[in-house]
């Protein structure tokens, strides 16, 4: 736990807490705009000047003559603009066109929203921050946690490793602050801030988060003295970013005017953030608390194996119903009780025997853990050492050593398949399904052949698809290494031949584990 979250976390209380790390720098999966037309009677009335929003109209009596508004997240982010939102700019009209053309965009996101936005808003409005910046995750990654771009930026706030790691961001083989909800939100306001503070301005701020400062103070000496955003010749991409911000802050503004209907959602944070005070096994968190391990997963992103980190943070996301409880159920767990599992790197001359005896454990049980057939491992290689039996059989473990898989949205036979590691042609002959066949969420897939290894042991892979460019100097070796996947997936998803020649700039489709992406 870093100094400055310690006012922030009482042990073993539950508190709202933040990490102030400050990271910058961004690439985006961002929505990308089709040319059209909006009605004159629309675009009449999206122009400025712009009537604030109207009080509201709907509540709950409590006096004769006095009313108390119903909860609405939408009309408190609303009341919170400050920014002008120049809907009399093209580029800005060509985004509302956009959004206009898609009225399913928000509430297609409805139970991310619903998990984070609450919690962005709650931290900006106590910075005393514009309330358009809690929309900028929407733009920067649909509010999507596990988001990877093509550059390796991640996370609700896509950033990248390299200013992750200058600005001192965790990440590692346990954790990766870049998808913790809470870490990554502090740093982002800190880093708004920071821009704001040197160009004086929220438009090239948010230029600058896109853009990085420096293309934008470049832009800035080669534009006229004084020239603003929309004066200013940036890249393409951070041409239509400010815009999308400001399109969708005026969706928010007034919906009906684009014909759009915003999803139902409460201002309250759903989430505690809870003080294990220190390493906490996952399985020991479902077994005195009852919350189930996919719940814990769900709220908690930034982990990347079966526990918090050795050295922190050592904090856990937890829904508002349970986590009083939890909280009070984790902190009464003694310490020599708290983790399960150890991982450790085999040394040279090292043999399972000498592993066996060195921690107090048996060889059956240490091949089991990382599905080793026979006797062979080798010097830097990682083994999950069982601290007890009953880990053998701990939630995390089992979720990966079942036969069935309950299918989620967003997957895929291609999806389970690498999650798995089972082959695809056996995944579909085992549940007689064909390769074009709809998978329906919550249907029911057996896992041939499943043995558990140290990767499924962690938690279940999160596949994202990536648009990846090819650079100068590229080779299928050096981009494979990049993204952590094999030289023959890249083939065989982009139907390549092994040595094939790649050209600077030809476009390769990338399946990327977004929840192995941290360094070992």
């Amino acid at each position: 736990m870093t100094a400055s979250m310690k006012p922030f976390i009482a042990t073993a209380m539950i508190v709202i807490t933040l990490s102030v790390i400050t990271l910058s720098g961004c690439q985006h999966n961002a929505v990308t705009s089709p040319r059209g037309t909006l009605d004159a009677d629309v675009l009449a009335a999206l122009i400025e000047p712009q009537l604030p929003p109207p009080a509201f109209t709907e509540g709950h009596l409590i006096a004769p003559g006095v009313t108390i508004p119903d909860p609405d997240l939408w009309r408190d982010i609303r009341n919170g603009f400050s920014l002008t939102r120049h809907t009399d700019q093209k580029r800005v009209q060509q985004e509302l066109r956009w959004l206009q053309r898609h009225p399913r965009y928000l509430p297609n996101m409805e139970p991310r929203l619903a998990r984070h936005l609450a919690y962005i808003h709650q931290r900006v409005v106590e910075r005393g921050l514009p309330s358009e910046l809690a929309l900028l995750p929407i733009v920067e990654s649909a509010l999507d946690p596990y988001a990877f771009s093509h550059g390796g930026a991640a996370g609700l706030w896509q950033f990248i490793p390299a200013t992750g790691k200058r600005f001192g961001l965790e990440r590692n083989w346990w954790y990766d602050g870049r998808r913790d909800p809470v870490a990554a939100t502090e740093a982002a306001l800190d880093y708004l801030e920071s821009l704001h503070g040197r160009f004086g301005d929220w438009y090239l701020a948010l230029a600058g988060y896109n853009a990085g400062e420096g293309n934008v103070s470049r832009a800035q000496r080669r534009g006229r003295k004084g020239a603003g955003f929309f004066e200013l010749k940036l890249p393409r991409e951070t041409s239509a970013y400010v815009p999308r911000l400001l399109a969708l802050a005026q969706l928010v503004a007034d919906p009906a005017a684009l014909g759009v209907t915003l999803p139902q959602l409460s201002p309250d944070v759903p989430f505690l953030v809870v003080d294990t005070g220190s390493q906490m096994d996952l399985s020991v968190v479902t077994r005195v608390t009852n919350i189930d391990i996919d719940t814990l997963y769900r709220w908690n992103p930034a982990l990347n194996q079966w526990s918090t980190p050795p050295s922190g943070p050592h904090h856990l996301l937890l829904p508002v119903d349970e986590g009083a409880d939890a909280a009070i159920q984790i902190a009464a767990v003694p310490e020599n009780e708290r983790v399960e599992w150890l991982r450790v790197k085999v040394r040279s001359g090292d043999t399972l025997s000498q592993l066996a005896h060195r921690y107090r454990t048996d060889i059956t049980s240490l091949k089991k853990a990382n599905g080793i057939s026979g006797t062979r491992i080798a010097a830097g290689q990682s083994l999950l050492i069982p601290r007890s039996s009953s880990a053998l059989a701990n939630p995390v473990a089992a979720r990966t050593q079942g036969s069935l898989y309950v299918v989620q949205s967003g997957d895929s036979l291609w999806t389970i398949s690498r999650a798995y590691d089972v082959p695809i042609n056996t995944l579909m002959k085992a549940n007689h399904v064909g390769p074009k066949d709809y998978l329906r969420v919550g249907q029911k897939l057996t896992l041939p052949g499943h043995v558990q290894t140290v990767q499924q042991v962690s938690r279940p892979a999160q596949i994202r698809k990536v648009r990846y460019g090819v650079k100068k100097g590229d080779s299928l070796a050096r981009i494979a290494g990049k993204f952590n996947v094999r030289v023959t997936d890249i083939v065989n998803w982009n139907k390549l031949k092994i040595g094939a020649y790649l050209q600077p700039g030809q476009i390769l489709l990338l399946y990327i584990n977004a929840s192995a992406t941290g360094a070992d």
